[in-house]
């Protein structure tokens, strides 16, 4: 009688096709935004990564969703926020990775698209689309808040989180959409945050989900 041959399974190569197929169209959409192109089209991006048209338009369904899809990994691989036990060096040095960040063209167009499938005043956008950019802006927030907890836990009195939004990363958006810079730089917009939050006792008063608002 005869036995069947117990050959070893095929070993998986890292990644497999799907990690590659998306690594390839990824750093082709990248490199069109790095360049200034604003108007991307899934045949330039096929041309760019190797990826068949069909594949990509089956994996991500539009232009829209692909750059979003690189948007919040591209973003997601940032350094956490800094943690040195200074809050305004943290702050200076996050807000100043922010303002480069959105100085250069394929950064600018990943805030678009984050904001474009975050806000349904720019329009309808599908339901994943929106998902994932909450996702990627409440773990930042999330992070802040943390930086801004271990502050008060210092004896500081930090600003809320919505105080740093709306002086320090709101003017910096602002900005970059209409493409001005003021005299002033982010060493003055963290330090109208910080005293902001020296003004206020107590910094705020706990908020919904882990957040704060004003007192």
């Amino acid at each position: 009688m005869t036995t069947a041959s117990s050959s070893p399974a095929p070993r998986r190569r890292p990644g497999g096709r799907t990690a590659r197929t998306r690594a390839a169209v990824h750093e082709a959409v990248r490199s069109l935004l790095a360049d200034g192109r604003t108007d991307l089209t899934v045949r330039e991006i096929a041309e760019l990564s190797g990826v068949h048209e069909v594949t990509i338009y089956r994996r991500w369904g539009s232009v829209e969703t692909l750059v979003l899809d690189v948007a919040t990994a591209r973003l997601n691989e940032q350094a956490p926020f800094p943690d040195t036990g200074d809050l305004r060096d943290d702050l200076l040095t996050w807000a100043g990775a922010v303002a480069s960040q959105l100085r250069r063209p394929d950064g600018f167009a990943f805030f678009r698209a984050l904001t474009a499938a975050f806000s349904p005043a720019l329009g309808d956008h599908a339901e994943d689309d929106r998902l994932r950019s909450e996702d990627y802006v409440s773990s930042r927030v999330l992070e802040l808040q943390r930086a801004l907890d271990r502050e008060a836990e210092r004896g500081g009195s930090p600003p809320t989180a919505e105080t740093v939004l709306d002086l320090v990363l709101a003017p910096l958006y602002l900005r970059a959409l209409w493409d001005y810079a003021p005299a002033d730089d982010v060493e003055v917009l963290v330090d109208r945050a910080l005293a902001a939050g020296r003004s206020s006792p107590g910094g705020g008063t706990p908020g919904p989900a882990g957040g704060r608002t004003r007192g």
